[in-house]
């Protein structure tokens, strides 16, 4: 095995149960959250438009929605989760899910708004690790 693959393959062991592990957390985390939250009717006030990367960025929309918590007050808040494609329209009636000791961090209650970033990285770290032990047993 030369050098060069000898790196992607080390790369791909190291950076797959990476990924895996933060999947694990990140499910784990999300599933205290939805124990502790409430769940409320929200709305899309606005889309957040930004740029991700370098010279060849993409643009990407996060959701911008409103809420009344249980207590009354109303919060405004932007989703951590963006698309390149707008998942949401402005207007649209959301669920949203939010901790009452941390109404700030409320959530769109959507499988994908919810469960994404756990899903997606745990995918590409199992597919880190299948394909770097495909490519070790290839090249060996």
């Amino acid at each position: 095995m030369d050098h060069f693959n000898t790196i992607i393959v080390i790369f791909l062991l190291l950076a797959g149960p990476c990924a895996v592990v933060y999947s694990l957390v990140s499910i784990v985390r999300t599933r205290d959250f939805l124990l502790r939250s409430t769940e409320v009717d929200g709305e899309v006030i606005r889309l957040e438009r930004s740029r991700t990367g370098g010279q060849t960025s993409t643009v990407v929309y996060a959701p911008v929605f409103s809420f009344t918590a249980a207590d009354g007050r109303a919060y405004t808040v932007t989703s951590k989760v963006s698309s390149s494609a707008p998942g949401f329209s402005v207007g649209d009636s959301v669920r949203v899910r939010y901790d009452p000791a941390n109404p700030e961090g409320a959530r769109i209650h959507t499988f994908f708004q919810t469960w994404g970033a756990a899903l997606i990285s745990g995918a590409v770290g199992a597919g880190f690790v299948a394909f770097g032990c495909k490519l070790l047993w290839f090249l060996n």
